[in-house]
């Protein structure tokens, strides 16, 4: 890619220039392959409430200040099982890194925001969700791990698995507040 280009918006990319939050997911899901914008199912409805809850005035507001991307770029289709869409394959993973590794090179976002098990995995290393949700690691970039916001998912079923994700909420408000100026 070169130098000061950022590749154009697709299912899994999207941001502005005034992005100060990176939100990196897994992959787009099927209804992002149709409308060409990351977050457009229930995973982002669900996604958008809790950035409500962190301060955001709409689901445009976060848009407009977070650069959003995916470790893969494209739909890995439906599960064989029936339940959900395939996770990413580790070579589909690996072949997008460079994507991924040139927007990180090129904005130095000083928040990044891994969504579900595998972005925290890539940015975190190994570890759990409980050891991970509604802490903060690091310092610049400063990471805000956060559960993946799909309905297959069951650990917000847990009630303290919920008292994490508002921990990480806060997180985000008060960085919201500290970070943007509207």
């Amino acid at each position: 890619m070169e130098e000061g280009i950022i590749p154009e918006a697709g299912p899994s990319l999207e941001g502005t220039a005034e992005a100060v939050f990176y939100l990196v997911g897994q992959a787009p899901g099927p209804v992002e392959a149709v409308y060409h914008r990351p977050f457009m199912g229930r995973a982002g409805r669900i996604l958008w409430r809790w950035m409500a809850r962190a301060g955001f005035r709409s689901e445009e507001e976060f848009r407009r200040f977070t650069y959003i991307a995916a470790l893969m770029r494209c739909f890995p289709g439906r599960n064989p099982s029936g339940k959900g869409d395939r996770p990413p394959p580790s070579a589909a993973i690996r072949n997008c890194s460079v994507w991924l590794e040139s927007e990180l090179r090129l904005l130095r976002p000083p928040v990044i925001v891994p969504v579900g098990q595998l972005a925290i995995r890539r940015f975190l290393g190994p570890g759990s969700l409980e050891d991970r949700i509604g802490k903060t690691f690091g310092d610049d970039p400063l990471y805000v791990p956060l559960p993946h916001p799909s309905g297959q998912s069951r650990w917000l079923n847990d009630p303290s698995n919920r008292e994490r994700l508002e921990a990480a909420i806060a997180h985000l408000s008060e960085l919201r507040a500290r970070l943007l100026a509207v």
